[in-house]
């Protein structure tokens, strides 16, 4: 149960928040900054969550290497990805909500 559920969940959750905010510190501090942080954000994230169920599918059973050397492996796994967009994409959107309390030297 905790490696097939809580685990990833807890470590897409957290990676949501760390990939955000290492994305805002990249970033200018305005609107057109805070825009290119969620979409930033949001390809990296799908590309994290992409590798972390192809992972975790290798970890299960290692025959899974042969479907992932086929394009459609890969896209089972980008689709795996966007559907847990359910679980990182509302705490992204919260992190680059509150970006602008965290700004030195715009002001919002």
């Amino acid at each position: 149960m905790l490696m097939s559920l809580a685990l990833p969940t807890l470590v897409l959750m957290t990676l949501a928040v760390l990939v955000t905010r290492g994305v805002e510190a990249l970033m200018p501090e305005s609107v057109p900054g805070l825009i290119a942080t969620a979409l930033l954000s949001a390809l990296l994230l799908w590309a994290l969550a992409t590798g972390l169920f192809a992972l975790l599918y290798l970890w299960q059973d290692a025959r899974i290497s042969a479907l992932l050397g086929d394009a459609r492996g890969w896209a089972h796994m980008s689709g795996l990805g966007a559907s847990a967009a359910l679980i990182w994409a509302p705490l992204m959107l919260l992190t680059v909500a509150t970006a602008p309390r965290r700004w030195k030297t715009a002001v919002w």
